[in-house]
């Protein structure tokens, strides 16, 4: 049998031997056990609900019962809804975040478990890189929680800019020793996503021949297919390193298709299958390129390029946007065509444009001796920034 007894706040039901209080908050309506059978005691617990609840520090059942495990699952459905191509790597943070925070009720995740967790992460030797991602995922779930109205509040988590950012770059000579000890299949793509500094997996590797018009001379992404979901074109017509790439690429498929009998969809392959995995053969490459072409196990092994030690592919994609700043292309162009969304990369890496930095240290000379420096410097129009050097690479 139920007895009800309406309030201000609220209402007092009775089911069975104990009283519920139900009441909403934020248009959300909570039913809260008051655990006595005493309808004078249900009244004093009632108004202390309604008191915290107008001080804002109280907490609905659902919020105290609210998992860690809840919060991945909301997060996973949102990536799963919007199509994030970020998905794994958020799969990845996951798997580190629940070794310590699993078994978990939301509300016992607090700022200070937080911040022990990423000191222990730190100490583990997980990168601040790596670390800020696990903590970013994280705070994106308490987002959800609170946006769902899960819980009320969120605690503070912060990422701190990385002070070991990487700053690789591929000066042409390495990039030509890299070139020369990778296995042929992987030769043409380093070179397309050097010239390019699009993505290797994501863009390079999985660039169809649907996207490359000949005719009109440019190679397209469409949208929803990038990191962040733009379209992108880039006109490799109007860079002969590239266009002689692409072509070349183009007749080794036609020769291919025809010997296999079947379509080749995808640009870049390994006879006539999808490059999966480069990590190794790149490594490897990168390994005997630093040693002068030698492996680990031959006699007489001597560094002899230290740069290109630690290198990645990644780097392809700064490398591109200092050759493009170095080249007096708009920062605004080079974004569009490399696919950077804001400049941070530019201040991440320290990627200024050289000839700003000429006329600058020519005004200087010109304040500090005007007869000395009436002479304009030369310019750097000679110097190579490596845009023309692929073509010498195969």
């Amino acid at each position: 049998m139920e007895t009800t007894k309406r309030r201000e706040f609220g209402s007092l039901i009775k089911r069975g031997r104990y009283w519920y209080l139900r009441y909403r908050v934020d248009g959300k309506e909570h039913w809260e056990s008051l655990k006595t059978t005493s309808e004078a005691q249900a009244a004093k617990k009632a108004a202390v609900i309604e008191h915290n609840v107008g001080k804002g520090e109280h907490t609905a059942p659902r919020a105290r019962r609210l998992s860690f495990g809840d919060m991945e699952k909301m997060l996973l459905d949102s990536y799963a809804l919007k199509g994030n191509s970020s998905t794994k790597r958020a799969t990845q943070a996951i798997a580190h975040l629940r070794e310590t925070f699993g078994t978990m009720r939301a509300l016992a995740i607090t700022a200070d478990k937080v911040t022990a967790y990423e000191v222990q992460r730190m100490k583990d030797g997980a990168s601040r890189a790596t670390t800020n991602c696990e903590l970013a995922v994280l705070r994106r779930m308490f987002r959800l929680a609170v946006d769902t109205r899960q819980i009320t509040s969120a605690p503070k988590i912060s990422t701190p800019t990385p002070r070991n950012a990487r700053q690789g770059f591929f000066e042409p000579d390495d990039f030509l020793a890299v070139m020369a000890e990778l296995p042929d299949y992987l030769q043409a793509p380093m070179q397309f996503a050097y010239l390019t500094g699009w993505r290797i997996a994501s863009e390079v590797f999985a660039l169809t021949w649907d996207r490359v018009d000949f005719r009109a001379g440019t190679v397209r992404l469409e949208p929803n297919t990038t990191k962040n979901h733009e379209g992108r074109e880039f006109p490799f017509s109007a860079l002969p390193a590239l266009a002689a790439l692409l072509e070349r690429q183009r007749g080794l498929t036609d020769e291919l298709e025809h010997e296999l009998g079947r379509r080749i969809p995808t640009v870049f392959h390994r006879r006539g299958n999808a490059i999966v995995n480069h990590h190794f053969a790149w490594r490897s490459a990168c390994d005997r390129a630093a040693h002068g072409g030698k492996g680990p196990k031959e006699k007489a092994r001597v560094l002899v390029r230290p740069t290109i030690v630690g290198r990645i592919a990644h780097d392809f994609r700064r490398t591109a946007a200092r050759n493009l700043e170095w080249a007096g292309v708009p920062r605004s162009v080079a974004m569009q065509l490399t696919g950077h969304r804001t400049e941070s990369i530019y201040r991440r890496y320290a990627i200024v444009a050289s000839a700003d930095l000429r006329t600058g240290v020519s005004k200087l000379a010109a304040h500090m001796d005007p007869e000395g420096s009436k002479q304009a410097p030369k310019g750097a129009a000679g110097e190579q920034t490596g845009l023309s050097l692929v073509k010498n690479a195969s």
